[in-house]
Formats: C-alpha cells, structure tokens, sequence
C-alpha cells in the first residue's frame, strides 16, 4: 500500500556494453527487449597510408587491408579505419561515443550524426560553435543520445574537408518486427592528398581548385583493392545505399540484369517503387531490394558512376550474387530511373515524387513560411573586412574555398537570400547570451506573414559581400513552410542538396523549373535531406517540435549556404 504523501517512481534498468567484438548491441531487434546503453570509443587520427611497397601483380594481404592504391598519402581516420565503425543498435538503446581528437594541432573538430534527430538531446548534435565548442587536439568530448528514430543513417566529421579526408561510417538503428539492414554500402570519394588545414590548401586540394576528387569509393575501397562482394536473396534481401560523399558527387546506381525495389528513403517506409538507375545525393540513403529483370548472371556487376563534380571519375564496380527466386514475375516489373530530374517523362521519377506509408495530413495553412533563394551572385570586390575565415601563411593569403571563383568581374558567392553564412563567435545554444550580435542578420528569409528586416550586423546587401550568422526565430510547436527556390545560372546548373538538423521535412509541392506548374505530393515522405532542381523549387514542411538551434546546410560549399533555425 502506498501512503499518502508518498511517490511513486517507476525505474527502468539498462544494459550497459562497452562495444567492441562480438558486441551484443548488434542483435535481433524484439518488442520485448530492454534497450541497451552501446558505448563507443573514437580516436581520431591523421593515418599514413604507405603502400610503396605493393607491386600490382604480387599484393599481398597487408597491401589490401591498407586500402593500396599504390601512392603514399594521408587520410584521416576514425580508430585507425575509414570509414570508421560501424554503429548498429536497436530502436531506442542509448548511443555514448567518447571521441579523442589526436589530430594535427590545427585540426579543431567535431561529429555530426546525419540522420539522428537528437530529440532532447540538441547539444550532442556536433555543429562546432552553434550546439558546442569544437574539439581542439588532446581533448575528448562524449556525444550521448537516444537511437529514437529508426533507419539507415551515418556520422561524418561537421568540417567538410575532414569529412572529405575519411571520418565518416554509418550508423544502423533497426527496429522489432521488421528486417535487419543486412548490406550497408557507403558510396564516397577519395582525394589525392589531404585536404584538411593549412597542408590542404598549400597544395590546392580545396573544392574548386586543381582536382579535389580523384576516385570513387566502395566501403572505403577503389576499384583496384579488393573492393566488398555482396550476396543477395532475390527480393528478401535488404540492401542499404548511403551517399557520404563531402562534395557535391551524387551517385548513379545500377546493375546488371536486375532492378531495385526502393522500400526506405532516409528512415521512412515509402510506397515501393522500382528503378533500374538510382541517383543518390550527398547526404541521402535508400534501402532496396534487388529483382531480376534480364538475363540470369551469377556474377552480376553493380555499377555505380559519379555525376557532376565526379563525372570524370572512373566508375566503381562490385559483384552481387543473386540466389533464390523472386516474388514477382520479370515482366511484371515496370522499372523506372529515380533522381532529382522532375520531369513529364513517364519512364523517369523524381525524388520529390515518392509517397509515404504513413503521410501525414497536409491540408493546413502553416503558422510560418520562409523563402529562401540559393544559388551564385557575383560580387564586384571582396575586401579582407569582409571576410571570417583567412589566414596567411608564408606570405600567402588563403580564403575560404567559397571565393575561389574570382576574376577580373568580381567573385561568384554562395548565398542563401544574398547572404552567406559566418559561423557564431560562441556555441549559440550553450552560450547565447556570450555571442556577438554583430555577427548576426536576423529574419533575413523573406519571412511571411511579417515583413523581412535588415539584418542587424553590417551587411550592406547586394551587390555588396554579406557574411553573418544567418538564422530564423521559429515558435515551438509551430508548423513551419519552407520554399527552397534555385536560382540556376551557368555557373550553377546542379541540382542543390540540403539537410536539416534535428527535424525531418514533408515535400508538399515543387517545380521543376521556373516556368512549370506547380505539382503536389498527397503523400509526401519524411526526411532531413532533400534536393531541389535547378532552377526548381520545392516547399517542403516541418514541426517544430524540438527546442534548440538547428543548422540548415546546403551540401557542396564548406561555408556560405547555411542558415539556423531557433
């Protein structure tokens, strides 16, 4: 009997694993099991890769666990690998990573887990100086969340150019009651030399200079070194591809014979659709499973072929071996391509097209919309007031990588509503009060129904340079309306990617070019990556149900396109 005055408290006891071989946090996922605590220990490293000694016609096992490509070179890794370990759990365990920064002295660093929405948990988001401080060399900082939203997911170090030099790998939540994600295959790139710190940039590996990218990779793998072989059961096997590429290199997919039936994007179940090719953009994911639709091989090649900045690479190949006999007859299977390219061409989908399993309602006027134009304005002089981030060294003065497309006609800008991003003087979220409002430019994002305002730092606006801490006020719980609008010019005729921390959008309605009509999606799908054509735009819808500051970046540039939402 309980008295009275007396409380009652309910405890729940979690399992607690230091996770290493044999880890028990990777097992079959069951509604009546505890969640477990996984721990992880991260030591980042600058890792030397010397494979002088491998001859092409005699490697030898050391040759090939060292990833040869037959030069000497730098990566940065995660325990010594990239990508890194591999993270799986169960829906809702505890996820503690204690990540060591023994980098370089000049290598401040953070981890950002793409995919994991951080609910309540907002500062182990790891964006350096807006959810903490960035890690400086000899320290350690302990990430601890809840793996609450199921899917296929990955982390990567937040500076691009380390993202770019090997710290990534994938995270996996599966959940009870549905199939395990069997094959994970992490599509990337690789440099040829490090493109991190002052070492980068006095060798001109930076984005848009010289040649960032000189292969693809499979699971950290070229094409010459022994890249991972797959099996799979014809229509039961689930495999998951995951777009970690830094730089704006979406992936094309395909195999040979067969087609893939898309069940998941980005965590969400869809309406299963079939495609022959896939395009997968920086930051995106998709789970399959594989169909035959040609002749039977048993060595089938999976093809994957880089686009845009990556379209000169040389393709990257690997064997899956089918098994097993499908559900569904050959001729039955009206396949498809799937990409970013929204157009009236029957055979051809779009990202912006696939349907939800569980949609929500969309018949509602939203309580905030926001319009934000991206793309390039040129800008007749930028002085070095204007300008966060420079450095000289040797005499030599470096900028950053966004303002290297200079000529006699001034320098082609990045920009979110003709601003571009300058990072917080102090982490937003722990620090608010310490930051430096002249940094900042707020409501500068067309905002309706109120007006937009001048942003508070000194920004001038176009034609004029202007750099701040771009970010938005949004009301909790308030339903909020983006309008993503590419501004496509000669210079910028991608498609453009952005990813939004903390939350997942609804693609309600999109263009695929300035003169389209307006298309609308009944049953729009939940993610944090979307892609919007050039010259398109889409509308895209969020609930602001989780309190905090949340980064909006657009993939490809290290600065410029990124606003906050708080």
């Amino acid at each position: 009997m309980v008295g009275e005055g007396m409380q009652i408290f309910s405890v729940l006891f979690l399992t607690y694993f230091l996770c290493a071989v044999g880890n028990p946090c990777e097992r079959k996922c069951g509604v009546d099991l505890q969640p477990m605590t996984c721990h992880h220990k991260f030591t980042l490293h600058a890792t030397t890769i010397n494979c002088d000694h491998c001859q092409r016609k005699n490697r030898t096992a050391q040759c090939l666990n060292q990833k040869c490509d037959f030069a000497s070179k730098l990566a940065l890794s995660v325990n010594g690998k990239t990508p890194g370990p591999t993270i799986q759990v169960c829906l809702g365990d505890r996820i503690i990573v204690d990540v060591e920064n023994r980098l370089p002295s000049s290598f401040e660093t953070s981890i950002h887990w793409h995919g994991i929405l951080q609910k309540g948990t907002p500062y182990y988001d790891g964006v350096s100086r807006v959810t903490q401080c960035p890690l400086t060399t000899g320290t350690s900082f302990s990430y601890s969340f809840v793996a609450d939203n199921p899917g296929t997911h990955f982390y990567h170090a937040d500076s691009v150019t380390q993202h770019a030099d090997g710290i990534y790998g994938a995270i996996i939540v599966n959940e009870a009651g549905k199939r395990a994600r069997e094959n994970v295959i992490l599509l990337g790139t690789r440099n040829d030399a490090l493109v991190s710190g002052a070492y980068g940039a006095l060798h001109g590996a930076l984005v848009g200079q010289n040649k960032p990218v000189a292969k693809l990779i499979l699971n950290g793998k070229a094409n010459n070194e022994n890249v991972d072989e797959f099996e799979a059961k014809l229509s039961e096997t689930l495999f998951s591809f995951v777009n970690v590429a830094a730089y704006d290199c979406p992936f094309e997919i395909a195999m040979e014979s067969h087609s893939f039936k898309v069940v998941n994007a980005q965590g969400s179940e869809i309406l299963p659709v079939f495609a022959e090719k896939i395009v997968i953009y920086p930051g995106g994911r998709y789970d399959v499973e594989i169909y035959q639709i040609g002749e039977k091989c048993e060595k089938c090649v999976l093809k994957v072929s880089g686009l845009h900045k990556c379209s000169q690479l040389e393709q990257i190949k690997t064997v899956i071996r089918p098994v097993g006999d499908q559900n569904i007859a050959t001729n039955e299977i009206k396949a498809k391509s799937l990409s970013a390219n929204c157009s009236k061409d029957p055979s051809n989908l779009c990202n912006a097209q696939l349907e939800g399993v569980n949609p929500p309602d969309i018949t509602f006027t939203p309580d905030l919309t926001f319009f934000l134009t991206f793309g390039h304005m040129r800008v007749p002089k930028v002085s070095n007031e204007d300008v966060e981030f420079r450095f000289v060294l040797n005499d030599i003065e470096y900028y950053p990588t966004f303002l290297d497309s200079s000529d006699e006609d001034g320098t082609l800008i990045p920009h979110i509503n003709t601003v571009s991003f300058r990072p917080p003087s102090t982490p937003i979220l722990s620090q608010y009060e310490d930051r430096e409002p002249s940094f900042e430019c707020e409501s500068w994002a067309n905002l309706s129904p109120a007006p937009a305002s001048r942003p508070k730092s000194t920004c001038k606006g176009p034609p004029h340079y202007c750099e701040c801490t771009h970010y938005i006020r949004v009301a909790v719980n308030a339903t909020v309306k983006l309008v993503f609008r590419h501004e496509s010019d000669s210079s910028n005729k991608n498609p453009g990617t952005f990813h939004l921390h903390g939350h997942k959008m609804y693609t309600a309605n999109w263009r695929s070019s300035s003169d389209d009509m307006e298309n609308t999606n009944k049953r729009p799908v939940a993610k944090d990556t979307i892609v919007v054509p050039p010259s398109g735009e889409i509308s895209a819808f969020f609930k602001a149900n989780n309190p905090g500051k949340q980064n909006k970046n657009k993939s490809k540039h290290f600065i410029g396109k990124t606003l906050l939402t708080i």
